[in-house]
């Protein structure tokens, strides 16, 4: 295969860690690597989103703080990384392949001219946060080749546009996540969860649950770890802000809790499966490609506390249930979600999309 220049478009620049983000990281990392040229793009300007200050300004700003490259993911040396104003023509380079993600860089890649190469929109979750519903729905029929990281979101954007787009899943980076301490080696009352801010998180759902485990399991040990400053928690509850090796955190806890409202191929539930751990989440689509009830994970309704509660008591109740679940999740984000296989996936895509 010949080398590809390949830009890679992002629709803001990414300060602190960011599943959308991470992954757009990888695929340049990971094609860098095969011998393409990956420029990646931030962009300051949305088209759909108000900006307080110019995009001259900020890029300035940015700049004076060194903050062109993400500071949290370890991009390859070679992979170009850049803060632009806007997707335009002027600021994008030439090449073979244009590749973005987010609803609103799906519109400017499609204006822009085809020197930048066949164009791409990889769709990482049902992006509808800040309302645009319709504009949303939209850009799935806009003229580029749409991909999708997860089986619900394939039947979504099939759904609004009529066109079933690809499904390239994500992966697991096994050098990172995997098992250091056996599952049946570690505290067996001891849970482990995401801390955000972000409603749609659950988070408020899962403190609760856990809260309310703690009077049944007085032993219980938990850890939270986030990007946000440490929250106000109990003092039973350790909080660990940007941990260094999110590998340890879950490989020293048994259980692993993701209350999610939404998502669109949850991370860290499956980091954490890779890791050893057994896992509790939510009966959601963003869990769904790899969270089988009772066999990879255990399932409770999205906003039913109660029912977390429950599932959660069963894992720390049963420590053979817990050891089988955290067994087969392993086996199933190890063997079914692998980086080499996505890439080969995307590469094919991109070499079979130039030949047309």
């Amino acid at each position: 295969m010949r080398s590809l220049h390949i830009n890679m478009i992002l629709p803001f620049l990414t300060t602190k860690p960011s599943g959308g983000a991470k992954i757009m990281y990888e695929y340049a990392n990971r094609l860098q690597a095969r011998g393409h040229h990956v420029i990646v793009l931030h962009s300051i300007h949305r088209p759909y989103h108000k900006i307080k200050s110019p995009s001259w300004w900020k890029q300035f700003q940015y700049r004076l703080r060194g903050l062109s490259r993400p500071s949290w993911f370890p991009l390859h040396a070679a992979v170009q990384s850049l803060i632009v104003p806007r997707i335009t023509d002027d600021y994008v380079p030439d090449g073979d392949i244009t590749i973005c993600t987010w609803w609103e860089m799906a519109y400017m890649i499609n204006q822009l001219s085809p020197s930048k190469g066949q164009k791409f929109n990889l769709i990482q979750d049902y992006e509808i946060w800040k309302g645009h519903q319709e504009l949303v729905h939209a850009s799935y029929s806009l003229p580029v080749t749409h991909l999708v990281i997860a089986r619900h979101l394939q039947h979504l954007v099939q759904q609004y546009s009529g066109h079933c787009p690809v499904h390239i899943p994500n992966a697991i980076d096994t050098d990172k996540f995997n098992i250091h301490i056996l599952p049946e080696q570690r505290k067996a009352h001891s849970v482990c969860m995401l801390y955000s801010q972000e409603h749609r998180k659950g988070t408020s759902y899962g403190l609760k649950a856990l809260v309310e485990v703690k009077k049944i399991f007085p032993d219980l040990q938990v850890q939270l770890f986030g990007v946000y400053d440490a929250p106000k928690l109990p003092e039973w509850i350790q909080y660990i802000k940007k941990p260094r090796d999110l590998s340890q955190v879950f490989n020293t806890n048994a259980i692993f809790l993701s209350p999610s409202l939404g998502e669109g191929w949850a991370l860290p539930p499956a980091e954490a499966m890779a890791c050893g751990c057994a896992v509790v989440c939510t009966r959601i689509g963003g869990h769904a490609d790899y969270a089988m009830n009772g066999e990879t994970a255990l399932l409770a309704e999205p906003k039913n506390t109660a029912d977390i509660v429950k599932k959660i008591s069963e894992l720390l109740q049963e420590q053979q249930l817990r050891v089988q679940i955290a067994t087969r999740g392993h086996e199933l984000v190890t063997t079914h979600f692998c980086w080499e296989a996505s890439v080969n996936m995307l590469e094919k895509l991109f070499t079979a999309t130039l030949h047309q």
